[in-house]
C-alpha cells in the first residue's frame, strides 16, 4: 500500500508539473501579443495565474521564475494601463513579484534580470516621473506624493524620491503619510547630501550636470562646455528629524516628538533651527522654562539672529518685563526696523499706565490729592513720551494697523497733541 501511494503521489506531482508547464506557455503566448490587451486577454491572464499559483508547491524555481516574470510585469504593464486609479496596488502586486524573480536569479541562470534593470524598471520610473510634473503644478500635492512613492518602489537605490514623496505629503497636509516616509528615510540613514558637477553649454548658454568630476573636465577640455562648477547639497537630514517630532508633536505623542529631537541634536549639536524648533515645541505645551533654556541656548550659538531675541522678549514680557525690554532692544539692534519688537516695546512702556489711572480715579478733591494727581500726571505722560518713540516707527512701517492708529491717537490727545491727532485720524481715513 506504502508503494501504491508513493507512485499516486509521484503521479500526482509529474501531472501538476506538465500543467504548470502548460500555464507558462498560455502565459508566454498571451504576453507574446501587441497590445492593446483586450477585456477577454486580462480574464485569461488571471485564471492562468489563479491555476497557477494554487500548484506553486510543486514548481520548479525556473517555473517560480517565469510565472513572477509574468505575473509582475502584467501587473506593472498591464494593469496599470487597465485600471490607472490603482496604481498603487498595482506597482505594489508587480514589484513584489518582480523582487522574487531577481531574488531568485541572483544566484542562478539571468534570464530576466537585464531586461527588467535595463529596460522595464527604468521606463516606468521616466515614464512616472513626466507624470508627476504637471502633479505639482497644478498643486495635486497628494497624488504627486503617491506618484513619488511609486518611483522610489521602483528604484528604491534612490531614496530622494521618497523624500519627495515625504515633502509632496507635507504640503497636502496628509501628516500620517509623510510620517511613513520619513521614518523610512530615518530608518536608512539618508542625508541627501550629494555633489552637482555643472557646465555651461556654450551653445545654448544653458548650465549642464555631470555625473561626476572627470566627465564635467572632460568635457570643458573638448571646448564645448565652460565654466565648470561644483555644488554641494547639503544634508536634509535635521529636516527628516525635526519634520518627524513636529508630525509626533501635532498628534499627541510628544514623547516621541522629544526622543526624535533628542537623537537629532546629538547628530548635529550645532543646528541653530533644530533648537527653536525643539524650544516651540515645548512653547505649544506651555513648558516656558524649558523653552527660554532652548531659545537661550540658541542665542549663545546664534548671537546675532534679531529672531530668536524677538523670541526671548516675547516669552518674558509678563513675568520678568524687565528682561523682555532688554531682549526687544537687541533685536532693534540687529534689526532697527522690526515692526512687532518695536510694537511690544511700546506696549511694555504702557503697561504701568493702569496703575497709574486706577491711582487717580481713586483721589478726592483736597489739597493733599491734588497735587497727587499732578505728580501723577507728570508720570503718565513720562510713560507716554517714552512710548512714544517705538510706536510712531511701528506706524510709519504698517500704518494699516489699526490697534497701533488708536494707541497713538489716545496718546495724542492724552498728551494734548491735537494736530497730531487729527493728522493721524486724516491719514487713517485714506488708509
Amino acid at each position: 500500500m506504502k508503494m501504491q501511494y508513493a507512485v499516486a503521489a509521484s503521479l500526482l506531482l509529474s501531472l501538476s508539473a506538465f500543467a504548470q508547464k502548460e500555464e507558462l506557455k498560455a502565459l508566454k503566448k498571451l504576453d507574446d501579443q501587441k497590445t492593446p490587451i483586450t477585456d477577454a486577454q486580462v480574464q485569461e491572464y488571471n485564471t492562468l495565474f489563479s491555476a497557477f499559483e494554487s500548484k506553486m508547491g510543486a514548481a520548479t524555481e525556473e517555473q517560480k521564475r517565469d510565472f513572477y516574470y509574468y505575473r509582475g510585469t502584467y501587473y506593472l504593464v498591464v494593469d496599470i494601463e487597465k485600471n490607472p486609479a490603482n496604481i498603487m496596488n498595482a506597482v505594489n502586486k508587480g514589484m513584489e513579484d518582480i523582487n522574487k524573480l531577481l531574488e531568485i536569479e541572483k544566484n542562478g541562470k539571468k534570464k530576466y534580470t537585464e531586461e527588467i534593470q535595463t529596460q522595464l524598471l527604468p521606463q516606468m520610473k521616466m515614464g512616472l516621473l513626466q507624470l508627476v510634473q504637471p502633479l505639482q503644478q497644478q498643486q495635486k500635492f497628494k497624488e504627486a506624493a503617491t506618484v513619488y512613492a511609486l518611483i522610489y518602489k521602483i528604484d528604491p537605490k534612490d531614496p530622494f524620491n521618497l523624500y519627495n514623496a515625504a515633502a509632496m505629503a507635507i504640503n497636502a497636509k496628509d501628516y500620517d503619510k509623510a510620517l511613513e516616509y520619513y521614518l523610512e528615510l530615518d530608518k536608512l540613514g539618508f542625508t541627501g547630501e550629494q555633489t552637482y558637477y555643472i557646465a555651461k553649454n556654450k551653445a545654448n548658454g544653458q548650465e549642464e550636470s555631470f555625473k561626476d568630476r572627470a566627465s564635467m573636465d572632460a568635457m570643458v577640455k573638448t571646448g564645448v562646455y565652460e565654466d565648470p562648477k561644483e555644488e554641494k547639497q547639503p544634508s536634509v537630514r535635521p529636516e527628516i528629524v525635526k519634520n518627524i517630532a513636529l508630525i509626533y508633536n501635532m498628534k499627541g505623542e510628544t514623547e516621541k516628538a522629544k526622543s526624535f529631537f533628542a537623537n537629532a541634536r546629538k547628530e548635529n549639536p550645532s543646528d541653530v533651527n533644530l533648537i527653536v524648533e525643539e524650544a516651540n515645541m515645548y512653547y505649544k505645551q506651555g513648558d516656558m522654562a524649558t523653552y527660554k533654556k532652548l531659545i537661550s541656548e540658541a542665542v549663545a550659538k546664534s548671537p546675532n539672529d534679531h529672531v530668536l531675541f524677538y523670541n526671548l522678549g516675547v516669552v518674558n514680557m509678563e513675568s520678568q518685563p524687565a528682561e523682555a525690554e532688554k531682549y526687544f532692544l537687541k533685536t532693534l539692534e540687529l534689526k532697527p526696523d522690526y515692526y512687532e519688537a518695536l510694537v511690544n516695546l511700546g506696549t511694555l512702556q504702557l503697561a504701568s499706565d493702569k496703575k497709574i489711572v486706577d491711582e487717580m480715579n481713586k483721589l478726592g478733591t483736597s489739597a493733599k490729592d491734588n497735587a497727587r494727581y499732578e505728580v501723577l500726571k507728570k508720570q503718565r505722560e513720562a510713560v507716554f513720551n517714552k512710548a512714544l518713540p517705538y510706536l510712531e516707527k511701528a506706524y510709519k512701517i504698517k500704518p494699516s494697523d489699526e490697534n497701533v492708529v488708536s494707541v497713538l491717537g489716545g496718546i495724542y490727545q492724552a498728551l494734548n497733541r491735537m494736530d497730531d491727532y487729527k493728522a493721524l485720524k486724516a491719514k487713517a481715513k485714506k488708509n
